[in-house]
């Protein structure tokens, strides 16, 4: 007999009930540790080479708080509803819409980002096992092995996450403090402070490959945040992303500074630490593909009830580990911009429709009641995303970030357009 979908106790489809729920800062820790992972720690070395030290803090502190502002809205509908980021949308852009489009982006979003976090573990573990033993094991057989460990730990949902990241989070936070006191013991700050930075990209250009890389926490807020008991819970959760990211990537942009170099793995090689970081990275990327992963299988669950959520996470594990061994890192930084530019509209519609147009409706047994397309939500997507796309090349600026000027025009459109059709039907 085939297993329920909710026969995890996940609640992919369904709402969250009292009983399940935990405060905002425990949240926060989950949402901390995703950050605490290889991707992340590229972004921050790369931009703080490029910027120097002083313009890198400027734009991780920027962007962070840019994305951390629409997570506190889209974190609060998430708290207040209970509902996952897919259940959510539907009220929106209507369950056709979402089920044959929307859904299916944000999928193959998610199962990306499992695929580049997995190719730069394969990479990791490849140079530690190199450095360590003199053994030279093929980058791809690494990242096969890990991708497929961490979709296997993606079938045990939210909880599991929970449990292992207030383990591993502290472990990971006080070896990054430990290695920038490495670094500043053989540099002196005011020194790698007053580095210019080799140049190549614009403190805008870093900005918004900030958002890029971290809107999706913004954008699927509410997978986490359904869990909090209260919205000021919700909002608690954002922390862990507005204090704790730029603090992660300048982690590593420090080192990457005084070394020139932005392979983590290589720089703990000359640190020393190449044992006990490969240790914490292994369990930070694990932390971060499998929420991956488990958003991934959120996206696929609320557009289809034909395979339980196990089935989902081996078919959307296996594409991700496919992407991984083939090494979709190469196209990671374009990868990240488009990201933004395509999926932050879709934060801007249904928080216009949530607290704008239909907040009432936002109950599953409304569900049904719905169009299967929403036209107006369709319509301010596309603008946003056409929007966001003329910012990022300079045709069109309205915060000069392509990211928040798509979500900007995707809730101003969808607000007037709801509110259009609402009144036409009086």
């Amino acid at each position: 007999m085939k297993a329920s979908p909710e026969s995890t106790g996940d609640h992919t489809r369904s709402r969250v009930p009292d009983h399940a729920t935990i405060g905002g800062f425990r949240i926060a820790v989950v949402v901390f540790g995703i950050g605490v992972t290889l991707p992340i720690f590229y972004i921050g070395s790369e931009i703080s080479l490029a910027l120097g030290l002083r313009k890198a803090t400027l734009a991780l502190f920027g962007g962070c708080a840019i994305v951390g502002l629409m997570m506190v809205v889209t974190s609060i509908i998430g708290a207040r509803t209970r509902l996952s980021t897919y259940m959510i949308i539907q009220f929106a852009f209507g369950r056709g819409l979402v089920r044959f489009l929307v859904n299916p982006l944000l999928a193959m979003t998610y199962v990306g980002y499992f695929a580049a976090t997995g190719d730069i573990f394969g990479g990791a573990i490849r140079d530690a096992v190199n450095a360590f033993y003199g053994i030279a094991i093929p980058k791809a057989l690494c990242a096969f092995i890990g991708s497929v460990a961490m979709s296997l730990t993606a079938m045990y949902g939210f909880r599991f996450i929970e449990r292992f990241s207030s383990k591993a989070v502290p472990l990971l936070a006080l070896f990054m403090l430990y290695v920038v006191y490495l670094v500043l013991q053989r540099n002196q700050l005011q020194d790698l402070w007053m580095v210019p930075g080799v140049g190549g990209m614009s403190v805008g250009l870093a900005i918004s490959t900030v958002v890029g890389a971290n809107i999706l926490m913004a954008v699927s807020g509410p997978d986490l945040t359904r869990y909090a008991r209260t919205g000021l819970e919700g909002v608690k959760s954002v922390s862990g992303l507005a204090a704790g990211y730029p603090l992660i990537m300048l982690a590593s942009g420090i080192p990457a500074l005084a070394f020139a170099e932005t392979d983590i793995m290589k720089i703990m090689v000359i640190l020393g630490v190449a044992l006990p970081a490969l240790v914490i990275l292994v369990f930070s990327t694990w932390t971060t593909n499998t929420v991956n992963l488990y958003s991934a299988v959120l996206t696929l669950a609320a557009s289809s009830r034909r395979f339980s959520d196990k089935q989902l996470a081996m078919a959307a594990g296996a594409l991700g580990t496919l992407g991984a061994v083939l090494g979709i890192m190469d196209v990671f930084l374009p990868f990240v911009l488009i990201l933004g530019i395509a999926t932050t509209p879709i934060a801007g519609v249904y928080i216009a429709d949530f607290f704008l147009s239909n907040r009432s409706a936002y109950r599953l047994e409304h569900l049904p009641a719905r169009p299967p397309i929403g036209y107006s939500a369709l319509l301010a997507w596309i603008a946003g995303t056409g929007m966001a796309a003329a910012t990022n090349e300079d045709l069109l600026i309205l915060t000069t970030v392509p990211a928040a000027d798509g979500m900007l025009t995707a809730f101003l459109l969808h607000a007037v357009l709801s509110r259009w059709v609402l009144k036409g039907k009086r």
